[in-house]
């Protein structure tokens, strides 16, 4: 037998191995891993595909997946907002894949009305937000969350007390003299944004211009607020929670000035009001001695020195906000459930705030042709006020001479000898109690008969129960070291109860087709709504009560009772459609129409039709811009639409009269009942009507990394509804809506964001500035409007501050009595001067001018996130450049109804002082006239810049946590409302209403929290 050569042994060798090997690799292998942020976190929803197919998996709640890879073949992993990576996997080793950021996003969706689309097709003027970055802030409030965050909306809260903040929401300033609240869905339902838990929301839409928002028609003339709530997804368990525990604290209190400062003072103001003609000072009223021991006393029982404002308050108060949510789907039935708790302690003692909340949203899918849906959703809210009426005002009113509560427990009284506002505050003895409960359910069914049509039929009863009981009691005072009773109550104790019920009704049939036909997109919506709203109430009130602890109505006397009651009902039925067209991607096209008719319009003016248009050009998808490497998307807007507003017209009747049934005549000598029209009704009128122009662009730069989005609009708002005079002889004494007025809002809105990884480090900078310009176009013919500090008027903003021209303070008793214009009664050194501007030499009403603007203007915000490994920090800055406010009531006019005094109030003039330029005027008591009329004087800068937000957070690495069944844990310590730069008074805060008598200061709140996902 031959002999095997060494070289023909090699060759059947290798021929051997590469038959076995070829054998082995030809099969497929599970490749295993986790896909991380490159700060650690945990990548849901990822998806992991092989390189050149389209099946594939994704990734669960951990970053986890397994997929069947063929030898030689790539891996693709890819995350909405991240970069795409490819990766060629080792066969038996589990992959740790890192995700970096996406500069940009072309691919996102929005939520557009009745619908989504791609960012990058958009053609109207629209902002969309993350879920996660309103729950980052940390905000209990879900309006508090969208300060600052979207461009053209102005979001304000004057007001610290729980609940109650009274967060106004304006988009692209005010468009008419009535209501400019936004219409806000939720999951297409009409709520309100507080409504929803921001843990629970998916994403924000703001929809701005008329082309997004006229597919709602009449409710959308002031914008439109999508909130999309989250749903179950599929092939995942997730079990989340989110928990923070914290304090707040007032961001800025009103100060008293000492017993001795006022006592000083108020000798001062006495003296001024008694000054003589020949300029010498009255007599004092504390003598020397007093104020001296007053000053210099130890027994603050006889010599109070009290500050009833910050006595009251607490320093801090605690609250706390639990989350919990469950998330399931299977791939036929999804879910996502969750429980939410709130609860926030005033700090103004036996005030308080608690929500209870519950969502959960379902499907099923049965086939590729039917989907039933199930939503729920209930929220609680329970109130405690302790300071419903004018508490607040009347322990600003309390001056530092008067106790509040001596050594040994025993309440002070206030300057008129009555219980003062703190131990009705302490003691309970003026309570408000409030319930608010939600309840909705929506049923919805969503049929796909064939590839690209789609029919979704949706009902939704909703129920709001309001609840309120106000209960007010008496009390004696006590001399505090005889305890002999030295005042005791005239009044009888009270209560009353309120019930308000609203049932409201949604029906909606949708109609969707999408269909591409080469390089041709189209997309046709058609739909139908009817809603119907019926609203009760039901009072009743009962006086006299000998067992106050007993906060029942039953246990008050029955003598004397009022109980009354109504209802009212409206109801509105749509028909509305929408067209989008793109070609090549390139050309874009909408079209919307809405046909609404009201309830509450009479016959022959119920329908209004409210169209738009807007189209856009991606001038960066042509041919020409092939070459130019650093701009990535690159569009042109412009849009058109017309919207309606009926929120403006009082009642649900207001072309009806009112008939009062208790009307009598007498007829034959004898008394009879009858009835009567009281107030006349135009029934002519009919919707507001707002036309919006909107030219924008958006600009992607260097892959992503800078973005640039701005726009111009100009609103027009017309046939706006005013109380307008009918003649005398008619017999009727009110004013009836007529459609008569008109307003123009011009502006623009500009977002620049920047966004960079270097590494494992990655940061992302927003800033955003918008301003708008408002002025009253038409009035019917009315003249100027007037009321109080304010005006309507023709070519000014709407309730512009309006008065005289101050001139600064007369320096002195001779400058003011040789002055050859007559203003107020008998004027002295610092009073204040004003302007003759109609040189008739005599101040009136003919010399008031408008002295300025309540509508902000320049508002802005910096947003700055970064994370490092498994940090993150987050710096939120928001502000308004322009914004002219009024300083009224007992902060701005000392000793004024036996008001205090403050510690501004220190700089005044005085002829120790003769400062022309002093904030305070002169000091008087009751010789005020002059210096109280409405005027430049008392006008401020109220531009501001707040540090809105700040925190700190740290993920734990998933090593560390996989082994105890958690996929992800991150703490957090987070600050809101930190420190505030302003030209403000002490006390008053720029975002405070004008009379701040009744103002409860806006709080700083800093928490401490957990996020847990569970595996």
């Amino acid at each position: 037998m031959k002999k095997l050569t060494p070289l023909f042994a090699l060759t059947i060798f290798f021929l051997l191995f590469q038959l076995s090997t070829v054998k082995v690799f030809s099969q497929n292998a599970v490749i295993k891993g986790t896909v991380k942020t490159v700060d650690g976190k945990a990548v849901d929803g990822a998806s992991v595909s092989i390189k050149g197919e389209t099946s594939g998996v994704i990734t669960d709640g951990n970053g986890a997946f397994a997929i069947s890879v063929p030898h030689g073949k790539l891996i693709v992993i890819s995350g909405i907002g991240y970069q795409t990576v490819e990766i060629k996997p080792v066969f038996g080793k589990e992959l740790s894949v890192e995700l970096i950021r996406a500069n940009g996003n072309l691919d996102e969706v929005v939520v557009v009305g009745y619908g989504s689309q791609k960012k990058v097709n958009l053609s109207g003027s629209i902002v969309a937000l993350k879920g996660e970055s309103l729950a980052r802030r940390n905000t209990l409030q879900t309006s508090q969350a969208l300060q600052g965050m979207a461009a053209g909306v102005t979001v304000t809260s004057n007001n610290g007390k729980p609940g109650k903040e009274n967060t106004s929401i304006r988009i692209r300033g005010i468009g008419t003299i009535n209501d400019n609240n936004p219409l806000v869905l939720v999951d297409g339902v009409a709520s309100s944004v507080d409504a929803v838990d921001p843990n629970d929301i998916e994403s924000i839409s703001i929809l701005k211009d008329a082309a997004s928002s006229s597919i709602y028609g009449s409710r959308a003339a002031n914008g439109v607020i999508l909130i999309t709530t989250k749903r179950g997804k599929s092939d995942k368990v997730m079990v989340t929670y989110k928990g923070s525990v914290g304090f707040t604290k007032p961001l800025n209190l009103p100060k008293n000035a000492t017993a001795w400062d006022y006592m000083t003072l108020y000798n001062e103001a006495n003296g001024n009001d008694l000054r003589n003609d020949a300029g010498v000072a009255g007599g004092a009223v504390y003598s020397t001695d007093k104020i001296n021991t007053w000053k210099n006393a130890t027994d603050r029982d006889a010599y109070p020195n009290s500050d009833m404002i910050r006595e009251t308050y607490k320093n801090t108060a605690a609250q706390t906000q639990q989350y919990l949510g469950f998330s399931v789907g299977n791939g036929k039935f999804n879910s996502n459930t969750s429980l939410n708790f709130t609860m926030q302690n005033s700090n103004l003692p036996n005030t308080d705030y608690k929500r209870y909340g519950i969502r959960s949203n379902n499907s099923y899918t049965v086939s590729k042709y039917l989907e039933f849906g199930f939503d729920l959703s209930s929220r609680n809210t329970h109130i405690n006020d302790a300071a419903p009426g004018t508490e607040i005002e009347g322990m600003l009113r309390q001056p530092a001479i008067y106790p509040t509560r001596y050594s040994n427990g025993v309440w002070g009284s206030s300057y008129a000898g009555t219980p003062h506002t703190m131990q009705t505050i302490f003691d309970k003895l003026n309570m408000r109690y409030e319930d608010y409960q939600e309840i909705l359910a929506r049923i919805y069914t969503k049929i796909t008969p064939f590839k690209g049509m789609q029919f979704l039929f949706s009902y939704t009863p909703k129920i709001n129960t309001d609840a309120y009981k106000g209960v007010t009691k008496q009390t004696s005072l006590y001399d505090y070291k005889t305890g002999v009773v030295i005042y005791k109550p005239s009044a009888l104790a009270s209560m009353y109860e309120t019930r308000d019920v609203t049932n409201e009704n949604d029906l909606n049939a949708l109609a969707t087709y999408t269909k591409s036909i080469g390089r041709h997109d189209i997309t046709l919506l058609s739909g139908y709504q009817y809603l119907t709203n019926n609203f009760n109430e039901l009072y009743g009130s009962r006086q006299g009560n000998n067992f106050q602890q007993f906060e029942e109505i039953n246990a008050y006397d029955p003598t004397g009772q009022i109980t009354n009651g109504y209802t009212t009902q409206w109801a509105l039925q749509s028909y509305f459609g929408r067209l989008n067209y793109a070609y090549s991607g390139k050309y874009l096209f909408e079209a919307n129409v809405r046909y609404d008719g009201s309830s509450r319009f009479a016959n022959g003016y119920k329908w209004g039709i409210f169209p738009s248009f807007s189209g856009a050009w991606r001038f960066s998808s042509e041919n020409f811009m092939n070459n130019i490497n650093w701009l990535q998307n690159g569009k042109l807007r412009a849009s058109w639409g017309k919207l309606g507003n009926q929120s403006g017209l009082g009642s649900n009747y207001p072309f009806a009269m009112n008939i009062a049934t208790n009307r009598y005549t007498v007829f034959g000598g004898v008394l009879n009942p009858g009835y009567a029209p009281v107030n006349y009704a135009l029934n002519d009128i009919t919707w507001e009507t707002t036309s919006m122009i909107d030219l924008g662009t958006d600009l992607s730069f260097f892959k992503g990394k800078l973005e640039v989005s701005f726009d111009w609009f100009k609103k027009q708002t017309e046939n706006i509804l005013l109380n307008m005079a009918i003649p005398g002889v008619m017999g009727y004494a009110n004013s009836p809506k007529q459609n008569a007025g008109s307003v123009e809002n011009k502006g623009y809105d500009i977002t620049i964001s920047h966004n960079n990884t270097i590494g494992k480090f990655y940061y992302k900078v927003t800033g955003i500035l918008s301003d708008v310009k408002n002025q009253i176009t038409n009035l019917g013919g009315l003249g100027p409007q007037i009321n109080g500090t304010h005006v309507l008027q023709v070519g000014s903003p709407i309730d512009a501050y309006y008065g005289l021209q101050a001139d600064g303070l007369f320096p002195s008793f001779k400058d003011a009595r040789t002055y050859p214009v007559a203003q107020f009664g008998k004027l002295q050194g610092g009073d204040v001067r004003y302007k003759d501007l109609n040189a008739d030499n005599k101040i009136t009403g003919s010399d008031r001018v408008v002295l300025g603007n309540p509508i902000p203007r320049y508002t802005y915000s910096l947003d700055l996130y970064t994370a490092y490994k498994g940090f993150d920090f987050a710096l939120f800055l928001q502000g308004v450049g322009k914004h002219d406010s009024y300083d009224a009531g007992w902060d701005a006019y000392p000793f004024q109804n036996a008001s205090t005094l403050l510690v501004q109030h220190l700089d005044r003039w005085s002829e120790a002082n003769p400062n022309p330029n002093a904030t305070t005027p002169r000091l008087s008591i009751n010789q005020q006239s002059n210096n109280l009329q409405p005027s430049s004087f008392w006008l401020i800068n109220a531009a501001y810049l707040r540090l809105k937000n700040i925190q700190l957070g740290y993920t734990l690495p998933a090593q560390l946590v996989k082994k105890a069944g958690i996929a992800d844990v991150r703490f957090f310590v987070s600050g809101n409302n930190v420190v505030t730069w302003s030209k403000m008074p002490v006390g008053i805060d720029p975002e405070s209403p004008e009379s701040t008598n009744n103002y409860v200061p806006i709080l700083s709140t800093y928490t401490f929290g957990v996020e847990i996902e569970f595996l």
